[in-house]
């Protein structure tokens, strides 16, 4: 798979994300396909497991700003959501929304994980 075809999978908007790097597709490109070693993600599911509601508003909340600086929006969205649910005591809300998280997340690893270099 090309990158172009992985941001086209994951739902990036380029133009949007080449905006935040200048127009540097090269530096773009090094950043998005960083995402699988940044810590945030599995840090935000290790929290999620233990039920550290602290580590999981600090992990998620960097998550959020990570995906949302690489465009990947639905990511941004639902980590933002569970920041606020953690931040409100929302309970209820709490697992579903980590348990879309680390789908998504483990969505995009697994393709950025397919692209040819």
């Amino acid at each position: 798979m090309t990158f172009e075809e992985a941001l086209t999978k994951i739902g990036v908007n380029t133009s949007d994300v080449l905006a935040r790097f200048s127009g540097n597709e090269s530096l773009m490109k090094k950043f998005i396909l960083k995402f699988p070693q940044d810590k945030s993600f599995p840090d935000t599911k290790a929290a999620l497991a233990s039920g550290d509601k602290k580590a999981l508003e600090i992990s998620a909340h960097t998550l959020k700003g990570v995906s949302g600086n690489l465009g990947f929006s639905e990511l941004y969205e639902t980590s933002a959501a569970l920041v606020n649910a953690v931040r409100a005591g929302e309970e209820e809300k709490i697992k579903p929304l980590g348990e879309k998280v680390a789908l998504l997340g483990d969505t995009i690893i697994s393709i950025l994980s397919q692209v040819q270099q």
